[in-house]
């Protein structure tokens, strides 16, 4: 089991803290149904501030590769993972703002004293992830033959024991 990594989420992010490293994509175990491996790793960096209106918030970018499951082929597909999140900390739950056509790339997370860093590294890389990924028409393992059968190799092995059953 990885490591965990807790901060206290206001505390960081009014001090103006800074915490960076890497973590192995193995680790990160809500992502495995996403993926066709789990080799690699991720970079990331939080960092803390205090915006212009003194709002505390979370700065959260991450770098990496993952190999996910092409959802035509089944096969690998790599996936540049570059994404940046400013999380806005609310402290009490009723303060949410309500989401208006204004506020609506503003991410607001509810500020908490064990805050799982990695957890939330995680959360917004499954929130990031295309929702059907596939690889370019034509790149895929599957074949099409002229008279537009495809050959899926994923299923040959099913396709000879059903005729040999025959």
């Amino acid at each position: 089991m990885s490591e965990q990594i807790v901060v206290n989420s206001l505390e960081f992010s009014r001090n103006a803290k800074v915490l960076r490293g890497k973590i192995a994509i193995a680790n990160l175990y809500r992502l495995r149904d996403y993926l066709h491996s789990a080799d690699g790793v991720i970079d990331y960096k939080l960092s803390g501030e205090v915006d212009a209106e003194g709002n505390p918030l979370l700065h959260l970018a991450v770098k990496g590769k993952l190999c996910l499951k092409c959802q035509r082929c089944l096969g690998e597909l790599e996936h540049d993972v570059e994404l940046v999140s400013d999380l806005v900390l609310i402290e009490n739950e009723q303060e949410f703002p309500e989401i208006t056509e204004e506020n609506e790339d503003v991410d607001c997370i509810l500020a908490e004293t064990e805050m799982d860093v990695l957890a939330l590294l995680e959360e917004e890389i499954v929130l990031n992830l295309p929702l059907s990924p596939m690889h370019e028409t034509g790149a895929c393992s599957v074949t099409v033959h002229a008279g537009g059968e495809a050959d899926q190799s994923v299923f040959a092995p099913l396709a000879a024991l059903k005729k040999s059953a025959k």
